[in-house]
């Protein structure tokens, strides 16, 4: 029997329908101008004058639940020769270990902290998903606030497993990439930009940074690739600090949920070690 339809035009037409497909993408066009969900309403901005950074826009929202919270977004301002250190958080919010988010907190003398986050910016009712995130379906968002906000939501509400780990970043260095990302921020709040799972992701979009302020140059693995593997990248590099073998140092950065309060008033020095556990305190 006569088949129409033979092998060639069947891949004929599955490059057509592909090519047209990849032109319709590159037709949407990413925008400021939608109904963002709660949380990245804004975007932040840095100023530099000197020594001082003011932050508009910076983010510090008590979270209420998962999905409600009070907003609260201000105008700061911190001292630059007061940078003292740079912790890198990784959180999981999936059973997949692969799956997680990644972001940074400075830390200032006096107990100060400023957290940068890149985050895929979705509109009220979109979910995310790593296959539409490299369709051109979310836009970037840095979201520049405090760890009560930033970090709080996840281990207070959300359950995820988060992991703190200090960096060996000198003083100078942490500077230096806080202005670097303080670039980015700026040129994301005048033009809009695309969000990729694989090209523009909270991972790689820090390490291009820290790359172009060093002689450092990440390995492009699997673990690079899936940001709750990257920890063991940094390990490897020396890039945090340590405590024994790898899975020693990951259990011991660990996050106990439990046992911090972002509603506290302490809760950057709870997350450090520095008080006793929610329970110890009577709360």
């Amino acid at each position: 029997m006569y088949c129409f339809l033979t092998w060639k035009k069947i891949a004929v037409v599955f490059v057509f329908l592909t090519l047209v497909g990849v032109v319709f993408l590159w037709t949407i066009q990413p925008s400021h101008d939608r109904t963002w969900e709660l949380g990245q309403e804004q975007l932040p901005t840095f100023q530099i004058y000197g020594d001082v950074l003011k932050v508009e826009n910076y983010r510090n929202f008590i979270w209420t639940s998962e999905l409600t919270a009070d907003p609260i977004y201000e105008s700061r301002q911190f001292n630059l020769a007061k940078l003292t250190d740079l912790d890198v958080f990784i959180s999981h919010f999936d059973d997949f270990e692969g799956l997680a988010h990644i972001f940074l907190s400075f830390g200032f003398s006096g107990g100060e902290r400023l957290v940068v986050s890149l985050e895929s910016r979705r509109e009220v009712g979109e979910d995310f998903s790593p296959l539409l995130g490299i369709l051109r379906q979310y836009e970037i968002i840095y979201v520049v606030g405090s760890e009560e906000d930033i970090v709080g939501a996840r281990t207070e509400y959300r359950g995820e497993r988060v992991y703190r780990y200090p960096t060996v970043a000198t003083p100078e260095q942490v500077r230096r990439l806080l202005l670097l990302l303080g670039e980015d921020i700026n040129s994301v709040a005048a033009e809009p930009k695309f969000y990729n799972t694989l090209a523009h992701n909270c991972t790689n979009e820090l390490t291009r940074r820290v790359e172009d302020m060093s002689s450092l140059s990440f390995p492009f693995t699997w673990k690079t690739l899936l940001p709750g593997y990257f920890d063991e990248v940094l390990y490897e590099m020396g890039l945090i600090q340590k405590s024994g073998s790898f899975a020693d140092t990951k259990a011991a950065r660990l996050i106990d949920n439990a046992a911090v309060d972002p509603r506290g008033g302490r809760f950057s020095q709870e997350l450090r070690g520095a008080l006793p556990a929610r329970e110890e305190k009577g709360d």
